[in-house]
């Protein structure tokens, strides 16, 4: 089976996060998944795994907690039970239905509505648990929490401990039948009833004892008391003795019968504990994705690698922020063959080549990294890392001959799919010879393709890039003021050892840090300088960035703004443009309702064909002037003006309603009469309908049958409103509607009246079905 090498899996400290993971598992099925976690290279299966780790991500941070607990290991019970006439204790059948009703409640947690719309991949894996309740159900009625077997786990249990119960009583009343009948002694207090191998006994004094008397079970330490079965309870504990063996015989069958059932459902349950030592597998991987704000990049197929904002696990891990962790970007691909990072010693070369490293090995084995969500990460068939300082004294070998080693482990076996992560590449001999080595081992690696990422002090190898295209310089940053590394990884730049400057700032004296500078010679110097002077322009520029980022942010925070404020004026426009095509649809089509009305009317009374002919002309021209007012009239909010005036009419979206303004409150209030009640409501809920009314009533008083009559051009409503009026004002008002219905020859009208008690509606009712002009009546439907 192909695999990475085990000593690039030790040297990376993949199995500390493997160790880190398998603390966050509840069963062993879930640990053994992390044992049995390596880098695999199947580009759809890393993505199954990653997307899993994502939706249980998300399913602990914002959904209700899954049902999933610790569990103990019961693959032993359940291969018990697979035997025939074999029996589980009562200990091991609660164990095993713990996992039983875990699985039902995985199994119900996945049925959730929307879940498995939300979270596809979780929710599979639950659809695959197998429900046994029966098993459960079992255990249940026979066994309690505490392992003891209940009476009511067989009707026959529940009769022999009946029997068992009355049997008992029985003893111990013949007992004490016979204390209390025999001879008390001067001090003697020890008349306890006991039970001695089953069988309840009374104490009787050795010297007192006649062999007449019973049967000695047993005596105390000092000998000076016997423990006897009188005569009289023989029969009676042998009938006690017999209900316990039947009792012992009735547990024995339950207990088989409930291990039965779990032999029949086996491979179900071993199915089950394989799926959930997968669940728990994904759950602690997301617990440990959340603990270091990890995501999952893209995986493509092909070897290639863009980090971005890349974190060290396992430091982000023990930081209290992630943000004391320094990020590194970096990227490799056809065209960026190679890295060669160089930079002064302790500036975290050897981190960012185990970040880089560990990053790719996590994402190949399905678990998602710590670094932003845009990074992508292809798939390496190899990878080769030779990092730190890896003497052997068994093997006696040398750091040298460690590191050459390794390398001549991966110089044939290379090719471009395999990525080599490479620390102080040379080092450990003479600086010249090291340094030709080095060189050449960096381009046999390119020239076979690899994507290869090495540290080195040899400044001799930071020209490499100038002959290699696919080769870039990189430094780790240093701040020359503190003397200090910042660990920020530039790509591009080559570093600078700053040796000299260190030990002088450190308390060289000066006039040797200079000799040793002008050792250094003046090539060497100009380099050095070169870089100096680059490193500073790389400050500056990235000092720009910075600022010029933060100015782009606010100003997309600006424009994102004003788009919602459009959104929202844009919505609110077309609100108000529906409100008012909806009002004028409905006047409309009660104009429509009465004008049809009329014609009916008319026919009824034979009126000519020119009449008629008069009407329909009257419904188009009526038809073709609200048509103009719905094109022409542009609705406006209250909000659009300073201030409402009384009198004027307003339309209430929220109360679907129009009311009638009587003064303004402040800029932005306004009280409004509905129906002859007032209500205070914001301008910006109001919207405008109409001129100011000419005519307002004392009191502020709204009728709505005036609202419907000043509407209509024929001046009558064919409704009436008798809401609150007691019995005898609405008599007078419907008597004298109907008159006014009659004489405008309305022949179908609406009366409105309250709920309440009732008494109104029936009053209302009995008068109308005895009034003259009154054909039939009927209940308004509802709504």
């Amino acid at each position: 089976m192909q695999q990475i090498d085990s000593h690039t899996i030790q040297i990376l400290e993949f199995p500390r996060i493997k160790e880190i993971v398998s603390g966050l598992t509840l069963s062993p099925e879930g640990r053994t998944n992390v044992a049995n976690l390596h880098p695999i290279f199947d580009a759809n299966e890393i993505r199954l795994r990653l997307r899993r780790s994502a939706q249980m991500r998300d399913i602990i941070r914002f959904q209700e907690a899954m049902p999933i607990s610790q569990m103990e290991d019961i693959t032993e019970f359940i291969d018990k039970a697979k035997v025939d006439g074999m029996r589980l204790d009562p200990k091991a059948l609660l164990k095993i239905k713990l996992f039983v009703d875990t699985v039902g409640d995985l199994k119900k947690y996945g049925r959730a509505e929307n879940r498995a719309e939300q979270f596809p991949d979780i929710c599979d894996l639950l659809a695959l648990f197998r429900v046994h309740a029966e098993i459960s159900e079992a255990i249940t009625k026979a066994i309690d929490s505490a392992g003891d077997i209940l009476d009511k786990a067989s009707s026959n249990l529940a009769r022999i401990r009946r029997e068992l119960g009355d049997t008992e009583n029985r003893v111990r009343q013949q007992l004490n039948k016979v204390l209390s009948s025999r001879q008390k002694h001067a001090g003697w207090q020890d008349d306890v009833i006991t039970v001695r191998d089953g069988r309840y006994v009374i104490p009787v004094l050795s010297g007192d004892y006649k062999a007449s008397e019973g049967v000695v079970h047993d005596k105390s330490q000092s000998g000076a008391t016997f423990y006897i079965e009188p005569t009289a309870t023989v029969e009676i504990n042998n009938k006690l003795r017999r209900l316990q063996q039947n009792e012992r015989i009735e547990i024995d069958r339950i207990l088989r019968e409930i291990t039965a059932l779990v032999g029949a459902a086996s491979t179900d349950l071993e199915n089950n504990l394989e799926n959930y030592g997968l669940i728990d597998f994904v759950h602690a991987s997301a617990g440990f994705a959340l603990k270091i704000d990890a995501t999952s990049p893209i995986v493509t197929a092909h070897a290639s690698m863009n980090l971005v904002e890349a974190r060290h696990p396992l430091l982000v891990y023990a930081a209290e922020n992630k943000d004391e962790v320094v990020p590194l970007s970096i990227a490799l691909d056809p065209d960026n063959q190679g890295i060669l990072v160089t930079g002064p010693n302790t500036g975290g070369k050897t981190v960012a080549l185990k970040t880089i490293g560990l990053l790719t090995l996590m994402v190949m084995s399905g678990l998602e990294i710590s670094a932003d969500p845009k990074s992508s990460l292809g798939i390496y068939q190899k990878i080769y890392a030779d990092i730190g300082d890896e003497q052997s004294l068994e093997l006696s070998l040398s750091t040298y001959s460690s590191h050459i080693r390794n390398i001549i482990a991966a110089l044939d076996d290379a090719d471009e799919n395999s990525l080599i992560l490479f620390d102080e590449i040379g080092a450990g001999t003479d600086p010249k010879e090291g340094a030709a080595l080095a060189e050449i081992i960096i381009k046999h690696f390119l020239a076979r393709g690899c994507h290869l990422i090495v540290t080195t002090h040899y400044s001799q190898l930071k020209s490499l890039p100038l002959e290699h295209s696919g080769l870039v310089n990189a430094s780790l940053e240093f701040d020359r003021v503190n003397l200090k590394p910042t660990f920020r990884l530039i790509i591009g730049v080559p570093g600078s050892s700053y040796a000299i400057e260190i030990a002088r700032r450190l308390g060289l004296p000066a006039e040797m840090a200079e000799q040793a500078a002008e050792l250094l010679g003046s090539d060497e110097r100009s380099v050095e300088k070169l870089i100096e002077n680059l490193d500073s322009d790389l400050r500056q520029v990235n000092d720009e960035k910075r600022v010029l980022r933060e100015k782009l942010a606010e100003v997309n925070i600006s424009l994102a703004e004003s788009r919602i404020e459009k959104d929202k004026f844009d919505q609110e426009k077309d609100r108000i443009k529906k409100d008012f095509v909806s009002k004028y649809d409905e006047q409309l089509n009660q104009s429509k309702r009465e004008l049809d009305q009329l014609i009916k009317e008319i026919r009824n009374s034979q009126a000519s064909t020119t009449k008629v002919k008069e009407a329909h002309r009257t419904i188009e021209k009526e038809n073709h002037s609200i048509d103009e007012i719905k094109k022409e009239i542009a609705p406006q909010q209250a909000s659009d003006f300073k201030e409402l005036d009384p009198g004027q009419t307003v339309w209430i979206e929220k109360f679907k309603t129009e009311g009638e303004v009587v003064e303004m409150i402040g800029s932005k209030r306004v009280k409004v009469a509905i129906n002859g009640a007032f209500m205070t409501l914001d301008t910006i809920d109001c919207i405008r309908r109409g001129e100011k009314t000419t005519d307002k009533k004392p009191g502020g008083r709204t009728s709505y049958s005036n609202v419907r009559s000043s509407a209509s051009e024929g001046g009558f409503s064919p409704e009436i409103m008798l809401r609150g009026m007691t019995v005898d004002e609405a008599m007078e008002k419907l008597e004298k509607f109907l008159d006014d219905a009659m004489l405008a020859g309305v022949g179908q009208v609406y009366v409105i009246h309250g709920k309440g008690t009732g008494k109104l509606r029936r009053k209302l009712s009995t008068f109308l079905k005895s009034h003259k002009s009154v054909d039939s009546i009927r209940i308004g439907d509802w709504n």
